[in-house]
């Protein structure tokens, strides 16, 4: 459960967007990918783990049961095991380095036969990792999407076949091959070998530094190995000091987050933006903690405190895993708002985030978003809109299938009304999206089918905007009945989106003032109890409303720029923007950043002249009347190209 918790001591909030594009999935649709795991069970794990109260093989075991525990029951799964046949003595060496087990093959996942072999493996002989991953893609499909999951605490000892060198040749045979290295308490040496054969596959390194960490690390791993799922952006790593923080351009960023540490960012504002920073941080299955919180504060220049921050908590991290995504949006240097002193001029502005534990050292991917909007300085778009779009009908027409990603970047297209639906496995969280133009919105409801006997666990559906934040849901227990969410019977449904929305008190019409990629996700907790084994969802989207031209933007600058007021009014032809213009700074109706009110000034002379070649073209028209009955030939008057009727040569 996502519970939110905002501190404010200003104006309300606006919420739009303008820097940083939406990109297409990065994923393709389809069944889990299959995934090979490959565990260290050589002499060195039998080391005392630190602060724990076994040896990393224990910890190790421990993790892999936990992570196989939370696996769907189709999950394609499979595990190798190096090591654990020999001795690691020097007359041992040539049978300990061809000591690679295949545990299980890959296929739907036998979590009690994974698990018995795990427990029963005993850490005694050497280190042969080039020759695990040559076993391991054996095991794996010749194409598609497949992963290798290798845990190691330490380098390879049986080279050659050199590691990487494996590596490499892999990644010749099939790009859509990626081995994800976990380096569990590794020195600098190791931990270069590893991170080269993640590297050199496309794939990912993660340190583990104890029990804790890798019990989260493996889970997440898999998780995302299974579902297509990466957590993406540009690599950043945010200071410990908010003087030194990064600055940011707008797009997405890539850190990583303990639990009690702090990190610092940095945004240049200048007058007249409006700034939107989201931080999503990701947990695995079986996280240490059940309590994640996801806290964002903002300090002006020089360190001035703005009063201001956006807090989220999630309360089922332990059992659910998933994302929790916090959003700060900031206009305080758009004339008019009241921000406190220091805080409302142009300038370097930080933003802290932390996730607020008290203990522990494993670290999370964090996914920031920066996006800055530009001052509207022509028309506003269309007015408020106060209605939520209606869904009183549910959408007619088969059942499309789908097959949502695993995050807000590898959420899958949904291409307008209509019925999708696939099958979720407990633990999933899926992501699905769907493009809201200026003047568009839409509703939705979600149906979860019946699975007799299914273990009893939460469902949850929500619906977030383009900056990620949070628009609403709704959640409720599934135990194996059919339930529909929202619970109340209505749906989740958002206004026409306009940028003059941003002003009502209502938070759903308040959220709904942006244009482009609005997110459904949809979540089946962990079984209390036993798995479901799959359950199908439907869900039934209505789309309301046709394209229209939204706000003009104008250009960010250092200057205070001459801001409109806001109308209520429909904008005629003349005032609006075509939807599209105006989402890149200087641009909007035609280039011209003039306010609405001298637009309409500039224009007076042109209706009177128009007014006045009207006259001309009656009095013309009139005397053709005349002569025509006069003459069976009647001449052409200039400004008639074409003969009467045929349209007037508008020539100023």
């Amino acid at each position: 459960m996502i519970r939110r918790f905002a501190a404010v001591a200003a104006l309300p909030v606006l919420t739009a967007v303008f820097a940083f594009g939406n990109a297409a999935p990065a994923h393709a649709e389809g069944e889990l990918s299959p995934v090979m795991v490959v565990l260290d069970s050589s002499g060195s794990m039998t080391a005392r783990d630190v602060g724990g109260s076994g040896t990393r093989m224990d910890a190790a075991k421990r993790a892999v049961g936990s992570m196989i525990d939370s696996l769907p029951a189709q999950a394609p799964v499979g595990l190798a095991i190096y090591g654990a046949g020999t001795g690691s003595s020097g007359s041992e060496k040539a049978a300990g380095c061809r000591d690679v087990r295949v545990v299980e093959p890959v296929k739907a996942v036998d979590k009690p036969a994974i698990k018995r072999a795990v427990n029963a493996a005993k850490a005694s002989g050497y280190t042969p990792i080039g020759r695990s991953l040559l076993t391991a893609a054996a095991q794996l499909p010749k194409e598609g999407q497949r992963s290798i999951v290798l845990v190691s605490d330490g380098e390879d000892t049986c080279a050659p076949p050199q590691p990487c060198d494996v590596a490499k040749q892999l990644h010749q045979q099939g790009v859509d091959l990626h081995v994800h290295a976990i380096g569990f308490r590794v020195d600098a040496k190791a931990r270069a070998q590893l991170a080269c054969i993640a590297q050199s596959t496309g794939g990912t390194y993660h340190d583990a530094a104890d029990a804790d960490a890798l019990l989260g690390v493996l889970g997440r791993v898999t998780d995302r190995a299974l579902r297509h799922y990466e957590p993406t952006g540009q690599p950043i790593t945010g200071t410990a000091d908010p003087f030194t923080a990064p600055t940011m351009t707008p797009g997405q960023y890539l850190d990583t987050l303990s639990p009690v540490e702090e990190r610092f960012y940095a945004a240049d504002l200048k007058a007249g933006d409006t700034a939107y920073f989201a931080a999503t941080a990701i947990f695995p299955r079986g996280n240490p903690r059940d309590l994640e919180v996801l806290d964002i504060k903002i300090t002006g220049p020089g360190g001035a405190d703005c009063y201001r921050s956006e807090r989220e908590l999630h309360t089922r991290a332990k059992q659910d895993g998933g994302a929790l995504t916090t959003v700060l949006s900031w206009n305080g240097t758009v004339p008019g708002s009241s921000k406190p002193k220091g805080c409302s001029v142009p300038g370097k502005y930080v933003f802290r985030v932390t996730r607020d534990a008290k203990d522990g050292t494993d670290r999370v991917p964090l996914e920031l978003q920066l996006r800055i909007e530009p001052p509207v300085t022509g028309s506003f778009g269309e007015p408020a809109q106060t209605g939520l779009v209606d869904f009183a009908q549910q959408p007619a027409g088969t059942v499309r299938p789908v097959r949502g990603g695993g995050s807000f970047n590898e959420a899958t297209t949904l291409t307008g009304a209509g019925r999708y639906g696939e099958t979720i496995y407990n633990g999933e969280e899926l992501y699905y999206r769907m493009k809201l133009d200026w003047g568009q919105g839409l509703a939705y409801r979600v149906t979860f089918g019946a699975v007799p006997d299914a273990g009893t666990t939460n469902i949850r559906t929500g619906l977030f905007s383009p900056v990620r934040s949070e628009i609403k849901f709704d959640t409720t227990a599934y135990t194996g009945t059919t339930n529909i969410l929202p619970s109340s019977g209505k749906a989740i449904a958002t206004p026409r989106t306009a940028y003059l929305n941003r002003n009502a008190s209502d938070a759903v019409i308040r959220e709904s003032s942006i244009d482009g990629w609005y997110y459904i996700v949809v979540k089946l907790g962990a079984p209390f109890a036993h798995e479901a084994g799959g359950v199908p969802v439907t869900i039934d989207v209505a789309v309301a409303g046709d394209k229209v031209a939204g706000p003009a933007y104008g250009t960010s600058t250092g200057e205070t720029p001459s801001s409109p007021t806001p109308s209520t009014e429909t904008p005629s032809a003349s005032q609006s923007t075509p939807s599209g213009s105006g989402t890149t700074a200087g641009q909007g109706s035609g280039g011209d950043t003039k306010p609405a009110a001298d637009k309409t000034a500039s224009s007076l002379p042109w209706i009177i002249l128009g007014a006045v070649l009207l006259l001309i073209v009656a009095i013309v028209v009139a005397v053709l009347i005349l002569r025509r009955r006069k003459s069976a030939m009647p001449q052409t008057p200039p400004g008639y190209p074409n003969g009467p009727g045929q349209g007037w040569s508008n020539r100023p």
